[in-house]
């Protein structure tokens, strides 16, 4: 499955790069479900140029630094929607602003 890279965020371009970092190469990652431990998202959004580890958790493929979270979601057969990703922005006391994103028709 090939990773799609546009995405519109709250009516924004969002333009990200997968990078697996295994053994230091910084490979550009071609598949999502191929994602190795040591990877980053490179996200270019409004005037936000982000780059979050990726941190794998239950039920999402997540990439994520505390302060924004950007994941996949996985539905009860583990089946990916990549077409679908949300951006969090992560705010005190547990509070979150959610940024819903759909794939850029090219």
């Amino acid at each position: 499955m090939a990773i799609h890279t546009s995405f519109i965020c709250d009516n924004e371009d969002l333009n990200l790069l997968i990078r697996n970092n295994l053994n230091g190469d910084f490979s550009k990652a071609e598949n999502i479900l191929e994602i190795n431990p040591g990877a980053f998202i490179n996200i270019s959004w409004k005037d936000k140029e982000l780059m979050l580890p990726y941190s794998p958790r239950k039920g999402f493929i997540s990439f994520s630094d505390k302060k924004w979270d950007f994941r996949y979601k996985l539905d009860d057969k583990q089946y990916l929607n990549e077409d679908e990703p949300s951006l969090y922005e992560l705010l005190p006391n547990s509070k979150f602003i959610e940024h819903k994103c759909n794939l850029k028709d090219n």
